[in-house]
């Protein structure tokens, strides 16, 4: 285990060292595979709403993505660990594996509000998905724990977007950040990776090595969290 993982299973709060609310940018996906796409829209969203750190949540078992198994979430957790690197006010968590599937970012959130009560917790998420944000399940509670962190994505039209989830979810908090409009999906990452084509820097090397190892690789024999991880431990969330 490295020595700076995080183990997290009381709900003491978390405070800053000069006693003021800490403040958590969540960024959750399936990140198969995750890319630089996923880190420049993580970086610069935390530079912008000045959050301490970011935790990065990969989904264990997505509702609406049937294709993402519980198997590979090993896999994919440890890409995303390769992806951020020696990033210290980067994190990842395994909390969604450690919940109930399918993986709802509602029960994702009353998990970590429980744990973290004295936590405020930003959620980040594209102006994709921001589009279908009332359709998701528990959208309205959801609302009410945090504040979403949208970043404009090519080809949807935020303005749009903004004012259908404002109208469906009238206690939605949102802000907007400034961000290059990078069009990169894990989806034609993957299908290049998939047909041996090059990604052209859109993975980083450490990355692609774990993804070449593929899902039966998952976390090795005795793996217990490295130097960016925050492995939750089996403690109920209080509700």
């Amino acid at each position: 285990m490295g020595e700076e993982t995080v183990w997290y299973t009381e709900a003491n709060g978390e405070r800053t060292s000069d006693g003021a609310q800490r403040c958590i940018l969540l960024f959750g996906g399936t990140f198969d595979p995750p890319h630089v796409g996923h880190l420049t829209m993580a970086q610069i969203a935390y530079e912008q709403v000045g959050a301490d750190e970011v935790w990065w949540m990969p989904a264990a078992k997505p509702p609406h993505k049937a294709g993402i198994d519980v198997d590979t979430f090993a896999w994919r957790f440890r890409m995303v660990e390769a992806l951020i690197g020696a990033r210290r006010h980067m994190r990842v968590t395994d909390v969604e594996n450690r919940l109930p599937k399918p993986s709802y970012t509602v029960d994702t959130l009353r998990a970590l509000t429980g744990w973290h009560p004295e936590v405020e917790f930003l959620f980040l998420l594209g102006a994709d998905s921001l589009q279908h944000l009332p359709e998701w399940h528990g959208a309205e509670e959801l609302c009410e724990m945090v504040r979403f962190v949208v970043a404009r994505r090519p080809g949807y039209d935020f303005d749009t977007a903004a004012a259908s989830a404002r109208a469906r979810l009238p206690n939605i908090r949102m802000d907007v950040i400034d961000m290059p409009m990078l069009d990169v999906s894990s989806t034609w990452v993957r299908d290049r990776l998939d047909r041996r084509l090059d990604v052209c820097g859109l993975v980083p090397d450490p990355v692609l090595e774990i993804w070449r190892q593929g899902p039966e690789g998952g976390m090795g024999p005795g793996w217990s969290g490295g130097t960016s991880s925050i492995i939750f431990g089996s403690a109920s969330p209080r509700r």
